[in-house]
C-alpha cells in the first residue's frame, strides 16, 4: 500500500491528483461567489496586489485577476503550482513557497487564506510563525482574510466513517480527533493498487487565532462564520473568517 511515512503529510497529499478528485465539488462557483462577498467587504483599489496563499491550483486567484487585480498565488505543492502556471499572465504569477518561511516585505494590499488552507503543521508555533510572515508581507494598513473550518462544529458534528465514490474510484474516509487535531485518514483502491493518506488539522479556536494575530501585530476586525459573510456563532456556523488589518 502506498502511504505519506517519508514526508508531512500535506506535502504528499496535495501533490497528488487524488486530492483534487475527492474535493472536486469545491467548484469555481463557490469561490467566486466567496471573492465577490469578501471584495464587498474589502476597501479595494484597482491597483492592489492580491496574495492568495496556499492557492492550490488556482480558482481562487484566476477570478481575482479576472477582476482586473494584479495577483500573485503561493502553494507549496509543486504539481499544485505548475497546473496554475498554465493560466499566468503579467498580472497573474505562481510560485511555489512555504507560508512559514519569507515571501514577502510589504509587498501586497490584500492576502488571502482560503478553504482551511492553515494549521496543517505539528506545533502552534509553527502556525503563529506562519501569521508572523503574513504580517511581513502585508503593506502598512493592508488587508488578510482568512478562512478556517469552525472546529466546534466540526467536533459536534464529527462523522467517524464515510465513503464517497468519484468516477470509478471509492474513498474510505475515517475521521477522529487526536492529540488536538482533526485527523482524517483517507484510503482506496485504483488500477490495482491501495493508497492510503492523511490529513491532520490543528483544532484551533477563535482564541488561538486572536493570540496569533496579537502576537504577529494583526488586528482582527470582522469574524464571520459562512461564505456569505453572516456574523460568527460558536457551535453553529459552518465556517471561522477573519478578517484583519496590517
Amino acid at each position: 500500500m502506498s502511504t505519506t511515512n517519508h514526508k508531512p503529510w500535506y506535502k504528499e497529499w496535495f501533490d497528488t491528483p487524488y486530492y483534487h478528485m475527492l474535493y472536486k465539488h469545491r467548484d469555481d462557483h463557490e469561490a467566486q461567489q466567496f471573492i465577490k462577498n469578501l471584495l464587498q467587504k474589502t476597501p479595494v483599489q484597482k491597483d492592489w496586489h492580491f496574495l492568495d496563499l496556499a492557492c492550490g491550483r488556482g480558482r481562487h486567484a484566476k477570478f481575482l485577476n479576472q477582476q482586473g487585480y494584479r495577483v500573485t498565488g503561493l502553494d507549496l505543492a509543486p504539481q499544485n503550482v505548475s497546473y496554475a502556471q498554465l493560466y499566468a499572465s503579467d498580472s497573474l504569477q505562481f510560485k511555489q513557497a512555504d507560508m512559514r518561511e519569507p515571501y514577502g516585505d510589504e509587498e501586497f494590499d490584500c492576502i488571502l487564506n482560503l478553504f482551511t488552507s492553515f494549521g496543517y503543521f505539528a506545533s502552534k508555533e509553527e502556525s503563529a510563525r506562519a501569521c508572523r510572515q503574513m504580517k511581513k508581507a502585508l503593506k502598512q494598513g493592508g488587508y488578510l482574510w482568512l478562512d478556517f473550518m469552525n472546529i466546534h462544529k466540526v467536533a459536534l458534528g464529527l462523522v467517524p466513517n464515510e465513503y464517497k465514490v468519484v468516477g470509478n474510484i471509492e474513498f474510505c474516509l475515517e475521521r477522529k480527533l487526536e492529540a488536538g487535531q482533526v485527523v482524517k485518514e483517507i484510503t482506496f483502491t485504483d488500477g490495482g493498487e491501495d493508497y492510503r493518506f492523511q490529513e491532520r488539522v490543528q483544532l484551533l479556536t477563535l482564541q488561538d487565532f486572536e493570540q496569533f494575530f496579537k502576537e504577529a501585530q494583526l488586528n482582527i476586525e470582522s469574524v464571520y462564520g459562512n461564505y456569505e459573510l453572516e456574523p460568527y456563532a460558536k457551535e453553529a456556523s459552518d465556517r471561522l473568517i477573519l478578517k484583519a488589518t496590517a
